[in-house]
């Protein structure tokens, strides 16, 4: 009976895998913080815009995310910031490394560019839902979005 090659990882191959793990953690997190996180995704009281595909094209403008390009997906939640903060203290569960998934749903509007050549004519499809997060945090502060749950 043929049996396939076997797997064998060494405990120095983990360790490393563990540490390259965390680098990139803190790569994808560097110059992100609290105050920086509540511009890219906090909105709330929700800013008033007559369809969702402009309340996407207005705050992705208002909040200048768009800087060199367009930003390919954007999450907003309509919820205060203090609440979305106690994410990191005790409204969230630990996922792993220094990423929580929130008890609670939010009301989110993800913002979707469906195109444009520049920053300044970016367009975006808005979508509502309400649903859980997962948030990076340091010192108790969500400081990086990391997905729809």
């Amino acid at each position: 009976m043929f049996q396939g090659p076997t797997m064998q990882t060494s405990k120095p191959s983990l360790v490393f895998l563990a540490i390259l793990w965390g680098l990139l953690l803190v790569y994808l997190c560097e110059g992100q913080n609290w105050s920086s996180f509540q511009n890219k995704h906090v909105d709330y009281p929700q800013s008033s815009a007559p369809n969702l595909n402009t309340y996407c094209d207005l705050m992705m403008r208002r909040r200048q995310l768009n800087p060199k390009r367009c930003k390919p997906l954007n999450t907003f939640i309509n919820q205060q910031a203090a609440v979305v903060k106690q994410v990191c203290v005790n409204e969230g569960t630990h996922y792993k490394s220094n990423l929580y998934d929130s008890i609670q749903s939010f009301h989110l509007i993800n913002c979707r560019n469906t195109g444009g050549t520049s920053p300044d004519s970016c367009k975006y499809v808005g979508t509502s839902q309400k649903a859980r997060i997962r948030v990076a945090c340091e010192n108790n502060q969500p400081v990086h979005f990391e997905d729809v749950l």
